[in-house]
C-alpha cells in the first residue's frame, strides 16, 4: 500500500506529463478496440449474408460435387430428395430442408449476352431456409410460386445487359444429360450482393419450377444440393459431424458442408483480420515506445530524488517496485480510458454504420467480441509493462553517488 500511495503522489506531481501519457495510451487502446470491432463487423456481415441469403447453415451434396457440378451434373444428382430430406429431418436441430440446383451457362437479351451462374431453389421452402435472400432487392419483386418463370438477377449483371423488371431473357445451358437447352424467362427483380462483387456480375436466382426442371435442365424431381436451416448457428459443427458420420456408416456418397467453408468468406475475412492484426500490432508498439520515452523522461528528472531514497536506506529492489508501480498505474489508467472510449466508438459505429467500399462494399456495424475486447486491453497493457523495463532499469542502475550529483 505504501508503494501504491507513493507512486500515485509521484504521478500527480507532474500532471501534464501524466495526462499526456494517459491520452496516448487511451487513444492507442481505443483504436485497437475499434479496429477489432470493425473486423468483427465485416465477418458478421459476411456470415449473416451466407447463412441467410446464399448457403443456409449446411449444404448436402455429392462427395464429387466440386468436380462435376458444372460439367456432368448427372453424376452428382440427388435423385430422391424427399427420402434424403426425411432422413435429415430426424436430427432434432434441423428445421427446414430445401432442394436446390446450381446452374450456369449464357443469358441474353436481344444482341447482348453474357455468362451466368445461378441457383434454382424450391420456392415453397425458400423463405424458411434463406429468410434474407431478398434483403438486397433494389428493384422489382421477389420470387413467387405464382410467377414460376420469374428470375432475380444481380445488379451488376442487369447493368451489363441493360435489364429492368419485366424484361424477357433467354437462358442457354445444358441438361444434366449434356444436351443443349434453353428457356425463356423474365426479370422479376434485381438484387445486389455486397460480399461478392464478382458473383453479382453473373448472379441469377430462380425457382425450381417446371421451366427450369423440364426445359432447361431436364432433371425431373432430382436436385444437386439440399440446403439446411438449423435451430441455431452454434449447432452447425455438431449436426455436420452427425450427418457425415451417418452417411459414412450407410455407405452413401453425400457429404455435409458448413456455411463457413466458403472460399470468398475465408479470403475476405482472412484478409481483413490480417489487416486488423497488423494495425493493432503497430498501435501497440507505438503506445509502448511513447510510454517508455515518457517514463524515461519522468524518471530521469527524479534521479536525485531516487538517489536520496537509496541513501536513506531504500533497497534497489524497492526502487524497482516503486517505479514499476507508477508504470502499472499510468498504464492501467490509460487502458481503462481507452476501454471506455473504444467501447463508445464501437457502439456509435454500430448505431450509425460505417460505409466501406472496395472489396467489402457494404455498411459495417462493429461488433464487440468479449475475448477480442479483453485482448485489446491486456495486450497493450502488457506491452507498456514490458516497455517500462527500459526506463526503470536505466534509472535503477545509476549508483547512489552519481544520482545525488546528477544535474
Amino acid at each position: 500500500m505504501f508503494f501504491l500511495t507513493m507512486a500515485w503522489h509521484n504521478l500527480r506531481r507532474n500532471r501534464r506529463r501524466s495526462i499526456s501519457t494517459l491520452v496516448v495510451i487511451g487513444v492507442g487502446v481505443s483504436m485497437v478496440i475499434f479496429t477489432n470491432g470493425v473486423t468483427g463487423g465485416i465477418a458478421t456481415n459476411m456470415s449473416d449474408a451466407l447463412v441467410n441469403q446464399i448457403d443456409g447453415h449446411l449444404r448436402i451434396q455429392h462427395r464429387d460435387y466440386k468436380k462435376y457440378f458444372m460439367t456432368d451434373q448427372e453424376k452428382i444428382l440427388i435423385r430422391d430428395p424427399r427420402a434424403l430430406t426425411a432422413a435429415v429431418m430426424k436430427n432434432p436441430h434441423v428445421r427446414v430442408v430445401m432442394p436446390r440446383v446450381m446452374m450456369g451457362g449464357l443469358i441474353g437479351k436481344g444482341d447482348k449476352s453474357t455468362t451466368f451462374f445461378g441457383f434454382g431453389s424450391d420456392l415453397s421452402t425458400l423463405m424458411a431456409v434463406l429468410p434474407d435472400y431478398g434483403k438486397n432487392l433494389v428493384a422489382g419483386k421477389l420470387l413467387s410460386v405464382d410467377d414460376p418463370d420469374g428470375v432475380l438477377v444481380g445488379r451488376a449483371l442487369a447493368k451489363s445487359l441493360g435489364l429492368k423488371p419485366g424484361d424477357e431473357l433467354v437462358m442457354l445451358s445444358k441438361t444434366i444429360h449434356g444436351e443443349d437447352s434453353n428457356a425463356l424467362v423474365h426479370v422479376r427483380g434485381i438484387v445486389t450482393f455486397p460480399p461478392d462483387n464478382i458473383l453479382e456480375q453473373s448472379l441469377v436466382f430462380t425457382g425450381l419450377e417446371k421451366t427450369l426442371r423440364e426445359n432447361l435442365l431436364d432433371l425431373g424431381e432430382s436436385a444437386t444440393q439440399l440446403v439446411i436451416r438449423l435451430d441455431a448457428t452454434k449447432n452447425v459443427p455438431a449436426v455436420e459431424s452427425a450427418l457425415n458420420r451417418q452417411f459414412e456408416v450407410q455407405g452413401l456418397p453425400w457429404r455435409v458442408t458448413p456455411w463457413y467453408d466458403n472460399a470468398v468468406y475465408s479470403r475476405v475475412v482472412g484478409m481483413f483480420s490480417g489487416i486488423g492484426r497488423l494495425i493493432s500490432i503497430i498501435l501497440v508498439l507505438m503506445v509502448g515506445v511513447i510510454t517508455s520515452n515518457s517514463l524515461l523522461m519522468a524518471f530521469f528528472e527524479r534521479i536525485r530524488e531516487i538517489g536520496t531514497l537509496r541513501a536513506l536506506g531504500m533497497h534497489k529492489w524497492n526502487v524497482y517496485r516503486l517505479l514499476y508501480t507508477e508504470s502499472v498505474l499510468v498504464g492501467s489508467a490509460g487502458a481503462l480510458l481507452g476501454l471506455v472510449f473504444g467501447v463508445t466508438l464501437v457502439m456509435l459505429g454500430r448505431h450509425i454504420g460505417i460505409p466501406l467500399g472496395g472489396i467489402v462494399n457494404q455498411e459495417v456495424h462493429p461488433v464487440l467480441n468479449p475475448m477480442s475486447l479483453v485482448l485489446s486491453v491486456l495486450v497493450p497493457l502488457l506491452c507498456i509493462i514490458i516497455a517500462a523495463a527500459i526506463p526503470v532499469g536505466a534509472v535503477s542502475r545509476i549508483n547512489v553517488i552519481e544520482s545525488l550529483n546528477y544535474h
